[in-house]
């Protein structure tokens, strides 16, 4: 009953698409050593996400224009650069590319909400047919998830409701902007949380993973 009416369904990419080998405390030192170089007082951008540490410091430089520029290009730049490193090594989760052909023959709308940089998406899918309505990367939205922004404005793309849509993830993040959008959401464990974890956000489901989701919507549209 979870899945019924569901018409577009809204992926993360990293961890639930494709392979995740992100060095996240790397990337943490990174963009923290940019913060030090550039005076920022580190104490008051503790424990924040990455881009949220960068937007944090540009605010923290207050109307210096030219040093808050620079420091959002110099950590953006160290973040990337880390990013592209990675995605070097990311491929494709097998069967994704055959499951989201599966979705769209059966009619679902499709899109896929990241955090990561549209360089680096692009790098990893390569020449493979992973096609998809829309795809809104960090770069495309002011408010990047967490925050609902980014997946409503998903939603706006492919004329949809959060009441039709479903969001998937591999992170508790992507269930708490799904449940923050008014969608529905289902967690896949084939990223860097465990089925704990995950369900600890409470999805309304838990998939094995991307594959196995599709089976049940494919099967659902099929027998409307």
């Amino acid at each position: 009953m979870k899945l019924v009416g569901v018409t577009t369904v809204v992926f993360d990419f990293d961890g639930t698409l494709a392979t995740c080998p992100y060095d996240f405390q790397k990337m943490r030192r990174a963009v923290l050593a940019a913060v030090v170089e550039h005076g920022i007082d580190l104490e008051q951008v503790a424990n924040l996400g990455l881009l949220e540490t960068v937007e944090a410091g540009v605010m923290l430089l207050g109307e210096d224009q030219l040093r808050s520029a620079a420091f959002r290009d110099d950590a953006m730049a160290r973040l990337g650069a880390i990013e592209m490193e990675a995605a070097v090594l990311t491929r494709l989760l097998p069967g994704v590319v055959d499951a989201v052909a599966r979705l769209r023959d059966v009619g679902y709308k499709l899109g896929i909400v990241t955090r990561n940089s549209v360089t680096a998406v692009k790098m990893i899918i390569g020449d493979a047919p992973l096609h998809f309505d829309a795809m809104l990367c960090r770069e495309d939205v002011r408010n990047p998830k967490p925050h609902p922004e980014h997946v409503l404005q998903m939603l706006h793309l492919l004329g949809s409701a959060p009441e039709l849509a479903l969001m998937v993830g591999d992170h508790p993040m992507d269930i708490e902007m799904g449940q923050a959008a008014g969608m529905r959401t289902v967690a896949v464990p084939t990223g860097q949380s465990s089925r704990d974890v995950l369900l600890a956000a409470h999805p309304d489901l838990l998939a094995d993973d991307v594959v196995a989701l599709t089976g049940m919507l494919v099967d659902g549209a099929e027998h409307k």
